[in-house]
C-alpha cells in the first residue's frame, strides 16, 4: 500500500461544512426527540408504578424499584366487577368511525384529484385557487354552525335515541372529516407528478377513465394513500372538540374513546394518576399500530406530493 493511500485524506472545505451540518442536525433533532419523548416516557412509566411508589415518588420516569412495578392499573379495561366494562364499546366506536373516515375521505381524494388534474372544464383554475384559499381558514370557525346545523336537523327530524340517534350521530362526526382540503391537495400534487403522456397512452389505446384511474393512477398513488390514511386516521382517532359537543348528555357507550378519556372513572380509581396515565397508553396502542404499517410510505409519500409538473 501506497504512502499516499496509507494517509488519511483531508477534507475539502465543502466537505467539513458538510460534516459540520449533520452533525448539528444530528444535535437538534435528537433533543427535539428527546422533548417529544419524554412525556411519552412519563407516562409510560408512572402507569405502572405502584400507588405507594405514586405518592412517594411522583417526579421519577419510571418506577423506583423493582418491586413497585405493577400492572393494577391496567386491570378492569375490559371487564370489571364481573361485567363488561364500557371501554371495549368506546374503542368500537372510536374504530369504525375512524375506520371509515379514512376509506371514505381517500376515495374521495382519489376521485377529486383525478378529475381535476386530468379533466377539463371551464373555472378548473378557480377552484383550485379557492382550495387553497379556504386552507387559510381555521377549522375550528366552523365547529359553531356545525353544530347549529346538527340540532336544527336533529330536532326537525325528531331523532331522540335509539339505533337511529345512534347512526346520525356518528353521520356527523364521519361524513364532515371526510372533505380535508389538505389532503385532497396532496393527492393532487401527486397526481400531478403523473407524466400526461402515460394518461394519453392509456387513452390511445382505448382505455376507459375508470380502466385508467383504477389500473394506472391509483397503483401510482400507493405511497400517498398510505400517508393520507396516516393523517386521517391519526386526527379523528385525538379529535375531541365536535365529538364532544355532539356526545354530552347521550349514552356513555356511546362515547368515542377520547370523549370517555375526558370524564373516565376507571370505577373508582380516577383520583389515581396511575389509571389515567394507563388509559392514555391504552388509547395510543391502535396509533402505534397503524404508524408501524405506514411509516415505512411515509417519506415516499411527502417526497411524491412534493413534486410538481
Amino acid at each position: 500500500m501506497s504512502k499516499f493511500t496509507a494517509e488519511k485524506r483531508q477534507l475539502t472545505k465543502s466537505e467539513r461544512i458538510r460534516r459540520r451540518e449533520k452533525i448539528v442536525s444530528f444535535i437538534v433533532l435528537s433533543v427535539a426527540s428527546l422533548l417529544f419523548l419524554f412525556p411519552f416516557i412519563y407516562m409510560l412509566g408512572t402507569s405502572f408504578k405502584s400507588d405507594l411508589d405514586l405518592q412517594i415518588h411522583p417526579e421519577t420516569l419510571l418506577p423506583s424499584s423493582g418491586s413497585e412495578w405493577t400492572l393494577k392499573h391496567y386491570e378492569g379495561f375490559i371487564i370489571r366487577d364481573g361485567k363488561v366494562d364500557n371501554m371495549p364499546f368506546w374503542i368500537f366506536n372510536s374504530l369504525w368511525s375512524t375506520a371509515a373516515c379514512v376509506v371514505l375521505t381517500v376515495l374521495m381524494d382519489l376521485v377529486t384529484a383525478y378529475a381535476v388534474v386530468f379533466f377539463k372544464f371551464r373555472g378548473k383554475n378557480i377552484l383550485v385557487k379557492f382550495l387553497f384559499l379556504w386552507m387559510a381558514v381555521p377549522g375550528v370557525i366552523g365547529t359553531a354552525p356545525s353544530f347549529a346545523m346538527y340540532a336544527t336537523f336533529k330536532s326537525v327530524l325528531g331523532i331522540t335515541g335509539g339505533t337511529a340517534g345512534y347512526a346520525y350521530i356518528y353521520s356527523w362526526l364521519v361524513i364532515p372529516g371526510v372533505t380535508g382540503i389538505f389532503n385532497l391537495l396532496l393527492m393532487k400534487n401527486m397526481f400531478d407528478s403523473i407524466p400526461q403522456d402515460i394518461i394519453d397512452s392509456a387513452k390511445s389505446d382505448g382505455a376507459s377513465n375508470m380502466r385508467i384511474f383504477r389500473r394506472i393512477v391509483c397503483p401510482l398513488a400507493r405511497s400517498t394513500i398510505m400517508l393520507i390514511a396516516l393523517f386521517v386516521f391519526v386526527g379523528n382517532w385525538n379529535n375531541l372538540i365536535f365529538p364532544q359537543l355532539v356526545l354530552t348528555g347521550e349514552d356513555s357507550r356511546w362515547y368515542t374513546l377520547t370523549v370517555a378519556l375526558t370524564g373516565y372513572t376507571g370505577g373508582t380509581s380516577w383520583g389515581q394518576t396511575g389509571v389515567s396515565m394507563a388509559t392514555s397508553v391504552f388509547a395510543m396502542i391502535p396509533i402505534i399500530i397503524v404508524f408501524c404499517f405506514t411509516q415505512n410510505k411515509m417519506i415516499d409519500g411527502l417526497a411524491t406530493t412534493g413534486i410538481k409538473k
